[in-house]
């Protein structure tokens, strides 16, 4: 057993400074006055999926300190919290303070008092990414084909080319038939290697629609010979039109040939003349870095891979078709500038002119050879090559995990071995996963309950009916932020709140038991981390399907509601 000790924090608010408030009037002033500002939903997910600001990124509370250092890593950048309810942004804004940061307030009322003051809430997850998928497909008029006329084409053996801009993982669990995989960022970069005659019809088929318009419309900014096209809908226009999908991996993308690389960076080169992105060189860069007074955010937008072998030092790996997929996983300061890097300047130029237009301060960098080249590959890519990405919310959601050592808070918290709470469950402990709910379920230490630490009330309980809890969660990391909060009420903390030190990876390596549950063994209502809003759709619920194409659809006209433009910086289209 081992004792973790924290600076000592204050245990009420009352014994620290008050925290300021906002009302909606001041924080639609803040939005608009140029000045950096993170405006985070402390909210869990499945909360936050049901109704949000259009703006506003979401770090839930639960896993608060683990993502809030990289997505905000500017500690005296202004942060604005929003919650759902329940106080849970006076908490969050209580352990921000605590690691750091200088200039936090709390959003009065939540997400209700924003409504009732005349703006859009937003269901879903990523809206501002999938919006800009709609803007793009209206401003650039991207040519789409039909799934029936695909299919007739395909029926005939045409010169056809279909290319799935989703993540490998996606594209191997269902894809149009004979579509071969090329994550959207890749798109340009490795065109003339995977389409070999400019006759060839190509067709970009994601999972929705977002990759597949901004996908295809990249290759037709860039210049390329071939007619280029977006499927309709994608995948889900394709099942809807009572077509079958294929799984599996059949074509893999190889190193890129030397001619191929010439004439993506001769595409490249068009795309920053067209849309006048400037490429910096390493003295601006490194004074940006520097520049304690701006957030400068370093993206490498390169394959997993690639990134492992080398990358610029502080850079994060951001593979570029997830990230502006879903932007707000990695971007987490409006205002900030945002560096995409790769070895060549064909990937970044494609994404930087994306991220422009979306009104993100983008620029590009070349990375070469060693120069400014980080020491070791950073945790959160290492994590995503081993997990391997099953969906862009995966990896999104691996990418930006943080290490729990950037935390500063209060009290002693206990850690203990795999061997001892074994021992201590044996005795009468009741053991507690912080996992998310869905990884509970799937597997989980045998035994033990689930909680989430925004809902912390049945646990509570335990404590104060003189029970002993063991922690889990996957590494250990997100059961240490819930014993924070536990042994701010526990009778007798030391005693009763004790941490699994590597959580439920070093419990299964330590060879014990592990279950898994029903999916009715949790109660919806309980499970705020799960966004069940139309989640079926991936399960071929064709209702869903069609009202999930309806919302995508839909969301320009919010934005407009809202107030809110893409623009596109800089073109001479």
């Amino acid at each position: 057993m081992t004792h973790k000790d924290y600076p000592s924090m204050p245990s009420s608010l009352s014994e620290q400074e008050t925290l300021r408030s906002v009302s909606p009037s001041d924080l639609s002033a803040m939005l608009s006055d140029g000045a950096e500002l993170a405006l985070i939903d402390v909210s869990e997910e499945g909360q936050f999926g049901m109704g949000h600001m259009l703006l506003a990124v979401n770090i839930p509370y639960s896993v608060l300190e683990l993502q809030a250092p990289t997505l905000v890593p500017r500690k005296n950048c202004r942060v604005i919290l929003v919650d759902h309810g329940g106080g849970i942004a006076a908490r969050a804004a209580r352990r921000l303070q605590a690691i750091g940061y200088t200039d936090v307030a709390v959003f009065e009322g939540g997400v209700a008092a924003w409504e009732d003051a005349g703006h859009q809430l937003f269901q879903g997850v990523y809206v501002a990414s999938k919006a800009f998928g709609e803007w793009v497909e209206q401003h650039f008029h991207t040519p789409r084909i039909r799934p029936e006329e695909l299919a007739a084409l395909l029926e005939k053996q045409a010169d056809v080319r279909i290319l799935d801009p989703r993540t490998v993982n996606e594209h191997a669990a269902n894809h149009v038939p004979r579509a071969v995989s090329c994550p959207s960022a890749e798109l340009v970069y490795r065109f003339d290697d995977i389409v070999s005659s400019p006759e060839t019809l190509v067709v970009v088929a994601c999972g929705g629609r977002t990759r597949g318009i901004i996908g295809a419309q990249s290759l037709i900014n860039a210049g390329v010979p071939n007619r280029v096209v977006a499927l309709a809908d994608g995948n889900h226009g394709w099942k809807l039109a009572g077509l079958a999908l294929e799984a599996g991996l059949h074509e893999g993308y190889e190193l890129v040939t030397d001619e191929t690389k010439r004439r993506a960076s001769q595409r490249a080169k068009r795309i920053r003349d067209d849309h006048r992105i400037t490429q910096l060189d390493q003295p601006t860069l490194q004074a940006w870095v520097a520049d304690s007074s701006r957030t400068t955010l370093l993206l490498d937008v390169r394959t997993a891979e690639e990134y492992a072998e080398g990358h610029y030092n502080g850079a994060r790996h951001a593979p570029g078709g997830q990230l502006l997929q879903a932007t707000d996983r990695w971007l987490g300061t409006l205002g900030a500038r945002v560096v995409l890097i790769d070895t060549d300047g064909t990937r970044a130029a494609v994404i930087c002119h994306w991220l422009r237009c979306m009104n993100w301060d983008a620029y590009t960098f070349v990375y070469e050879g060693n120069a400014g080249q980080a020491p070791q590959p950073d945790t959160a890519a290492q994590a995503l090559r081993n997990a391997g990405s099953k969906s862009a919310d995966e990896a999104a959601r691996v990418t930006v995990q943080s290490q729990a050592g950037a935390m500063r808070e209060a009290r002693h918290l206990v850690f203990i071995s795999p061997q001892d709470a074994a021992l201590a469950m044996r005795a009468g402990a009741v053991a507690v996963s912080f996992d998310r709910s869905a990884d509970y379920l799937q597997a989980h230490p045998a035994g033990s309950i689930w909680a989430n630490r925004a809902n912390l009330g049945p646990v509570r309980a335990l404590l104060q009916g003189k029970r002993s809890l063991v922690l889990f969660s996957h590494d250990g990391s997100a059961a240490e932020l819930a014993a924070i909060d536990l042994g701010e009420s526990a009778p007798d903390p030391e005693r009763q709140v004790r941490i699994v030190r590597g959580g439920m990876q070093a419990w299964k390596d330590a060879g014990y038991a592990v279950a898994g549950a029903d999916e009715d063994a949790l109660a919806q209502e309980d499970r705020i981390d799960t966004l069940y809003w139309m989640h079926d759709r991936r399960q071929g619920n064709k209702d869903a399907m069609r009202r999930y194409l309806e919302w995508e659809k839909g969301l320009l006209d919010q934005l407009k509601r809202d107030g809110y433009t893409f623009s596109a910086p800089g073109s001479r289209q």
